[in-house]
């Protein structure tokens, strides 16, 4: 028997919330704006980029740059005399703004996409720091508590799937990847741990979305 618009929007939430897979054998629309979806250009679908986003300005004393990190270990040379092993992030808290920090090409920078490059020499170094905005979206104050699983639905292939993602960059690529025939939901509850430490469980995008403006600006970035 052909299902009805809301039939199909409810069998799309049932294999959500129980994290199953299932194919509908016939061509129905599911309704984008439903409130358990993340529409690709939605507000909830950029904040969620931008909790996923790499964030680089950790390093930015070596590197110069906010929208991408030197993957560790690599070399540098300090004040020109003595060479340095950076395999740690609490090797930073050995430099200081007036040390001479000649780092060691070539190097492996992780840019905010996640993507890595190969960085060749200080020229290419630096054209990539001018692309960097002083101000980035990154939001360092809210992360998410992996794992925790994504349904989709693709309305050119009737078939709804469930994606585990484990890592930010997973995260990233997915939201990055959709396209308009794919609808999205999140397989609730998941958690979200704020920069204090707190643990919050989320059970609806509204309360996620919430969330994440309550808390997206609650630290201190190091940015700027």
């Amino acid at each position: 028997m052909k299902k009805t618009r809301y039939g199909m929007i409810r069998v799309f939430i049932m294999c959500s919330f129980f994290m199953v897979s299932c194919q509908q054998e016939e061509r129905e629309v599911i309704n984008p704006n439903d409130d358990n979806t993340i529409p690709k250009n939605s507000q909830l679908a950029q904040l969620m980029k931008n909790i996923v986003t790499h964030d680089g300005s950790y390093d930015d004393l070596v590197d110069g740059g906010n929208c991408y990190s030197i993957n560790l270990p690599y070399t540098i040379v300090l004040n020109m005399t003595d060479e340095l092993v950076i395999d740690q992030l609490d090797d930073y808290d050995r430099l200081s703004q007036s040390d001479d920090i000649q780092i060691q090409f070539p190097v492996t920078v992780t840019l905010d996409n996640h993507v890595e490059e190969i960085i060749e020499n200080e020229t290419e170094l630096q054209s990539l720091a001018d692309s960097c905005e002083i101000m980035d979206d990154d939001i360092e104050c809210v992360d998410f508590v992996y794992p925790f699983r994504f349904a989709t639905y693709d309305a050119n292939s009737n078939i709804i799937n469930t994606t585990e993602v484990i890592h930010d960059a997973q995260v990233y690529g997915f939201m990055e990847n959709l396209n308009e025939n794919t609808v999205v939901a999140i397989n609730y509850p998941i958690r979200v741990l704020i920069n204090n430490g707190e643990y919050f469980e989320i059970r609806h995008n509204d309360e996620l979305l919430s969330r994440i403006l309550t808390f997206e600006t609650s630290c201190e970035e190091n940015d700027g």
